[in-house]
């Protein structure tokens, strides 16, 4: 029977990242539960749903019984968090009840037997690297905004990851923006694989930005596989064809636009109190005093002001979303960008300034 100690603090912050597995609506019952097995030095807890998500760490402990337990999510969680700082020892009895017992307090939470817990397949034939958690964070902060939450077409619901020898390219498109960063890669061979952004994003909550321990990362023909600071993030990948991206990159501008990031993020802010109510829409002109950014709505008035800008080629006047202007600007990583344009009805394309690595591409709106 498992008999296990381990800190506090470890099996909380375990239990916050692996629930995140857990779908809740599981046929199963077991499976809507988190699998605790306790083997050699540690304590493994694993939650997948067999098809989204798959979360499974490890953390240290003193093993004096091996053994398996499944138990509900929230409420090993909630008791968890609400224990003091020190040991906890979880103890497991023939009625599949695990025992939680920290100084004074003593709980018992009914689970079920894992005999019938099923895990994510392994990965076969893996195409397999590793990149620093700083880089792989930076990556997907500059590319899966621009997914699409849109679940009838669930090609657009993930982020191409594009692999050549030595390269990588991430992808993500929702029709109405693109967003592409390139990166060098430790990686031999090719593979094209489809990521969901949901999967994405909880990978991009376990990431240290400022880390250079690294993430190494499998993608199999169906699967891929994240595996950082003790835990593993699996999921199935997205079936299908990814839209042909680089057709979606204009050429040929006529005007670029170099627009301190900070100062142009703060005056979109600004202009959204107004534009939120008229489909986020502003308008951008270039005039002889800078760049005027104005926003108009007939139920909330009217917003104007300028940024410093510098403007080579002809004066410039387009409409954009102002929240994808703003997703782009936040992961921009650099002091000024450049807003590339060939027209009022043409997409624009910005990338930071000095930077070939990272473009977004944006259809632009109608001016009004």
């Amino acid at each position: 029977m498992l008999t296990v100690e381990c800190t506090q603090t470890d099996l909380y912050n375990a239990l916050q990242i692996v629930g995140r597995g857990v779908s809740g609506r599981s046929t199963q019952p077991v499976q809507n539960n988190i699998y605790l097995e306790a083997q050699g030095e540690e304590l493994r807890l694993v939650a997948t749903d067999l098809e989204y998500i798959g979360l499974d760490a490890t953390i240290p402990a003193a093993v004096t019984g091996e053994g398996t337990i499944t138990v509900p999510p929230r409420t090993i969680t909630e008791i968890a968090g609400s224990l003091p700082e020190g040991q906890v020892s979880l103890e497991v009895d023939e009625n599949s009840s695990l025992s939680i017992v920290s100084g004074a307090a003593h709980y018992q939470i009914r689970g079920l037997t894992a005999d019938d817990f099923q895990m994510l397949p392994e990965l076969s034939e893996a195409v397999e690297f590793a990149l620093p958690q700083s880089q792989l964070a930076a990556i997907l902060a500059q590319t899966i905004f621009a997914t699409s939450p849109d679940e009838t077409r669930p090609i657009l619901t993930g982020a191409l990851f594009n692999l050549a020898d030595g390269s990588l390219e991430v992808v993500a498109t929702d029709t109405y923006r693109l967003a592409l960063r390139r990166s060098e890669c430790p990686v031999e061979g090719t593979r094209q694989a489809i990521v969901s952004a949901k999967v994405l994003a909880e990978l991009l909550r376990i990431l240290d930005d400022e880390s250079d321990e690294s993430v190494e990362v499998a993608l199999s023909q169906n699967q891929v596989q994240f595996v950082v600071k003790g835990i593993t993030l699996s999921s199935r990948l997205i079936e299908g064809e990814f839209p042909n991206y680089e057709k979606v990159i204009p050429e040929g501008f006529d005007k670029t636009l170099t627009i301190g990031t900070q100062a142009f993020e703060q005056v979109l802010r600004r202009a959204l109190i107004v534009a939120r109510e008229d489909a986020s829409r502003v308008v951008l002109r270039t005039t002889d005093e800078g760049l005027q950014i104005t926003a108009d709505s007939p139920d909330v008035g009217h917003a104007e002001e300028l940024v410093p800008v510098t403007l080579e080629g002809e004066a410039a006047e387009i409409a954009f979303n102002a929240r994808y202007l703003l997703d782009v600007l936040e992961g921009a990583g650099t002091e000024e960008i450049v807003l590339h344009l060939s027209g009022p009805l043409n997409p624009g394309m910005i990338t930071p300034a000095g930077r070939e690595d990272y473009i977004c591409v944006l259809m632009p709106m109608q001016i009004m």
